[in-house]
Order: C-alpha cells, then sequence, then structure tokens
C-alpha cells in the first residue's frame, strides 16, 4: 500500500487532472475540413446568446414601399406588425467519462484517459455541429418549419402581407440553375409584399457536392460549356462564400433522401439562428465524493437552433 501511495504522490499532474483541459480543447478547435461550415459559422447561423430555458421568435413585417407625397399632404402611416410568435426549449447536452481509481494512479493508462478526453472534445464540437444541421438545412424540405407553418424550403410560405412566396427550386448543381436560385433569391419579397432585397452571400452544400460548387463558382468560364463564355457567377458574384457540411450528406443526414443534391443559397438577411444558453464547458471531477473512489470528465452545452422565418434563404433538392 504504501508503494501505491507513493507511486500517487510523485505523479500528482495524474490524480488532478492536470493537461486534460488543454487536451479538451485542442480536440474541440480542431482545424475544419475544405470549406467546412460549423455550428459556430456567423455567416450560414445568426449566433445568439440567452440566459432563458426556452427561446421565443415570430415573423416581422416592415413599413412597405414609401408612395409619393404631395405638398401639404397627411404622411401616410406604415403599418408594421409581428406575427405568427413561436416558443421553443433550449436543448440540453451533457456526457461524462468515468475515469476508474486505477488509471488515475498509472501514467502508463493514464495515456488512454487522455485520448478519451481528446475524442470526448470532438464529440462535443460534431454533436453541436450536428444538432445545428438536423434543426436547420438538413431537414429544411419538410420537418424543419418556420413560424408560417410550412417547411423552411416549400413552394407555399405565406408572408404577413398575405403574399404567397416559392423559396423551393429543384434543379441539380449546374452554373444555369444556381444563377436560378440566385434570381430566386434576388426577387424574393418581403414579409411586407415588397422587394426584400436580398444579396446572395452564401452557397451550402453536402460535402460530397462540394467539389462541384466550386468549379461552379470558382472557374473564370462556364463550366460544362465549349464555348468561351464567361462564367457569371465568379465574375458578378466573386465574393460568394462557398461551404460545405458532412452532416448535410446521405451518409449522416436521414432527413432528405435528396441530401446529396440539396444545396442552399443564403443572404445574411436570412434568420437562420443559434442562441446559445450556456457555451461549452468542460473540466475534471476529482473522486473524493464518488463511492466508486472514480474521477469524471465532463463537457456540457445548452443551446437551440431554429428557422426564424424563410426570408433571405432559397433551396433547391437537386431532382430537376
Amino acid at each position: 500500500m504504501g508503494g501505491v501511495i507513493r507511486q500517487v504522490v510523485a505523479n500528482v499532474g495524474i490524480t488532478t487532472g492536470s493537461g486534460l483541459d488543454e487536451i479538451f480543447g485542442s480536440a474541440y478547435e480542431m482545424d475544419k475540413q475544405p470549406g467546412e461550415v460549423r455550428a459556430d459559422n456567423s455567416l450560414f447561423f445568426k449566433q445568439d446568446n440567452t440566459d432563458w430555458l426556452t427561446v421565443q421568435y415570430a415573423e416581422s413585417m416592415g413599413p412597405g414601399d414609401f408612395e409619393e407625397t404631395s405638398e401639404d399632404e397627411e404622411v401616410d402611416e406604415a403599418t408594421v406588425r409581428v406575427g405568427n410568435r413561436t416558443t421553443a426549449e433550449m436543448l440540453e447536452f451533457d456526457r461524462d467519462i468515468a475515469i476508474p481509481q486505477r488509471y488515475q494512479e498509472s501514467s502508463q493508462a493514464y495515456g488512454m484517459v487522455e485520448k478519451w478526453v481528446s475524442e470526448l472534445g470532438i464529440r462535443a464540437r460534431t454533436s453541436r455541429d450536428k444538432h445545428a444541421f438536423f434543426r436547420s438545412y438538413a431537414d429544411a424540405f419538410s420537418g424543419v418549419t418556420t413560424p408560417d407553418g410550412s417547411a423552411l424550403i416549400a413552394n407555399s410560405h405565406t408572408a404577413l402581407s398575405g403574399d404567397t412566396v416559392d423559396n423551393l427550386e429543384t434543379g441539380a448543381a449546374s452554373a444555369d440553375n444556381l444563377a436560378t436560385l440566385i434570381h430566386s433569391l434576388r426577387v424574393q419579397k418581403a414579409q411586407d409584399g415588397s422587394l426584400g432585397s436580398c444579396h446572395a452571400d452564401g452557397l451550402l452544400g453536402p460535402s460530397v457536392l462540394h467539389p462541384t460548387l466550386m468549379v461552379i463558382t470558382a472557374s473564370d468560364m462556364k463550366p460544362g460549356t465549349g464555348e468561351n463564355d464567361i462564367n457569371y457567377i465568379s465574375k458578378v458574384y466573386p465574393g460568394l462564400v462557398v461551404g460545405a457540411s458532412e452532416w448535410l450528406d446521405e451518409d449522416y443526414n436521414t432527413y432528405n433522401t435528396n441530401g446529396d443534391t440539396s444545396y442552399f443559397v443564403v443572404s445574411k438577411m436570412h434568420s437562420i439562428t443559434r442562441a446559445v444558453r450556456v457555451p461549452i464547458q468542460n473540466g475534471y471531477v476529482g473522486p473524493e465524493v464518488d463511492r466508486k473512489r472514480r474521477a469524471f470528465y465532463r463537457a456540457r452545452f445548452s443551446e437551440r437552433v431554429y428557422a426564424g422565418t424563410w426570408v433571405g434563404i432559397v433551396g433547391s433538392n437537386g431532382t430537376a
């Protein structure tokens, strides 16, 4: 017994969890894949913070277009309103790793603990991102709805003005079909029935489609043509951000049977929002209070992703 005590004392860093936070943080912030979009991306996910247990959101109708006013005429009063109020519960994500006493007392076994903590950091990030995409783009054509009751991407949205708005396209990814999506976003109406004035700022698709989207958007000449046609997309929208996520691929996305061919064009005016109540928290808890003398390394976060409205986004399922 005396020898074990000396070993623990000599390796005090082992029993106190020294260095584990750095290992977790390095894994959590691991380098991105080419074009990878994560939940903390501020273009594709609006970032918000809250200390509430629920998040409340609604669609808002602006003042509409100005009308000509004659001299001494009474000024027209705009009609603005909020409708389709919605409430969503903040979600909790927690996970612990139990570290048996004998692992704490052995420098050799402690290497396994470090590996577990590194993997926990990776899983905290991938779980965060999976949640974000599954509650937005991955299920945009059916399960994820906006406050008007329609799917995020649909041909039957009802604006607060009463207008019907269509933000669903079907063309497979190509230069011409992408131009169609961009034009659809450009002429999209706002909630007040006026021109929404949405600019194409981001293009998002599954990782399997990322090479195609890059060719379409980055080539000097129009892809797929034998003529010397300039590439309208790369010339007119050189700042278009092209992103991708594995969570949109059919390998993981079970919500969309056309996941590998679907893609989206978004404006900075979109309302796909990530509300964070508790950012990632992680740390080591010693064995003092556990009846089995186990230590724990734990991590948690609390957040919710929701589609605040359909304004500012157009999607295609790529089936045509």
